[in-house]
């Protein structure tokens, strides 16, 4: 067990190596003060902190889009995705193909992808069923309309 974590530590700081390295041809390096992820060893740790970095880079997606002319907003969230997804297919090579990290982050890409519309729709559904009782197709009936209202509250 102790040979397998020294080839374990061995492993993550050649790959973090290479990952330095590499960025730093493309001209990035890690800011002056490193951040500091928190324990990763459990799951519900991995997935908090993926949510982190999920809500630090829409924000910062999001800043960059507001900051953006007004008809080039378009442009610069399509440059996003790209330049992000480049990002993740770049982390992702990092690590040895019996990861199998790529499958993972096409999944994830793949459900982002799916995520805006299944939200616009769970929204709309919403807004339905609660106003559905109000809207009779442009049609004026004559009776009264809060003898027929079932307001739903959960």
């Amino acid at each position: 067990m102790c040979g397998e974590l020294d080839e374990d530590v061995h492993i993550n700081a050649e790959i973090h190596n290479r990952l330095t390295i590499l960025s730093r041809r493309l001209g990035v390096s890690a800011g002056p003060q490193p951040g500091d992820p928190g324990p990763l060893a459990a799951t519900e740790d991995r997935s908090a902190y993926m949510q982190r970095l999920f809500e630090t880079g829409l924000s910062a997606a999001l800043d960059d889009v507001a900051g953006a002319a007004e008809t080039e907003r378009i442009d610069a969230i399509a440059a996003q995705a790209i330049a992000l997804a480049r990002l993740a297919g770049f982390l992702a090579g990092q690590l040895p193909p019996d990861a199998d990290l790529f499958r993972g982050v096409i999944e994830a890409m793949t459900e982002g992808h799916a995520e805006p519309r299944r939200m616009a729709d769970q929204i709309r559904a919403s807004m339905e069923d609660h106003h559905h009782h109000h809207h009779h197709d442009g049609e004026d009936h004559d009776h009264d309309h809060g003898q027929h209202h079932h307001h739903h509250h959960g």
